[in-house]
């Protein structure tokens, strides 16, 4: 028999290492949203994953609530999957966050399509969505959040794309690029919001699947 030892670090933002070799980025990348994946899929860890969801980004329980949403079981099968005798995940607990919603949102909708009618949906309301003060988010996850939300809710299709796709693929370029015109659209003008590729994906991400559940989509089981 082979031993493998896996190992997840919510700290330093390092890349995934596979015998000692970092990955190349595209694949670290890739790896994350398969964790993601393969956590969201969990039964027994989906009640530790939505209390992480609902913790205050950078609040002082949020380290913690994010350990107890990680799952080992699912690192050791993507060393598994890769054949490596050691495998090293580093993330931030912001980074793992970020992965989890566009996860769950293929979990419970990549099969059914874009929902339908989000436009018109209740507007925006953080104080709702996180077991604490939603004054202390910052000024930043505020911003990204309320152009995810704008995002989703003009371009559903482009956004169910995105989050479809293999993060830094052709698929994914193109849906940004679907997205683009109801990017412009959201950002009020004057105003500039900080947003690279990744964040986009868990702008979208979030956005896409809160919005899903609120038109009544029912998360699979």
């Amino acid at each position: 028999m082979s031993w493998i030892l896996a190992t997840l670090l919510l700290a330093a933002p390092l890349p995934v290492q596979a015998a000692g070799q970092p990955l190349a980025a595209a694949e670290a990348e890739a790896e994350l949203a398969v964790y993601a994946d393969c956590v969201v899929a969990k039964k027994a860890h989906r009640a530790a994953v939505a209390a992480f969801l609902r913790t205050l980004p950078d609040s002082a329980g949020f380290y913690t609530a994010s350990m107890k949403a990680a799952d080992m079981t699912c690192l050791n099968e993507v060393a598994v999957r890769r054949r490596a005798a050691k495998l090293e995940m580093r993330l931030q607990p912001a980074s793992f966050r970020d992965a989890l919603y566009p996860a769950l949102y293929r979990r419970a909708f990549a099969r059914r399509g874009a929902p339908a009618g989000v436009a018109g949906l209740s507007p925006l309301d953080l104080g709702r969505e996180f077991d604490g003060d939603s004054a202390q988010l910052s000024t930043q996850y505020r911003a990204q959040r309320a152009l995810g939300d704008c995002v989703a809710r003009q371009a559903p299709a482009a956004a169910h794309a995105l989050l479809l796709s293999v993060p830094r693929s052709a698929e994914e370029r193109a849906a940004t690029i679907q997205l683009t015109p109801a990017i412009g659209g959201c950002v009020a003008d004057g105003r500039t919001v900080q947003l690279n590729r990744s964040d986009l994906r868990a702008a979208v991400g979030e956005a896409l699947y809160k919005l899903a559940v609120q038109a009544g989509g029912t998360p699979a089981a």
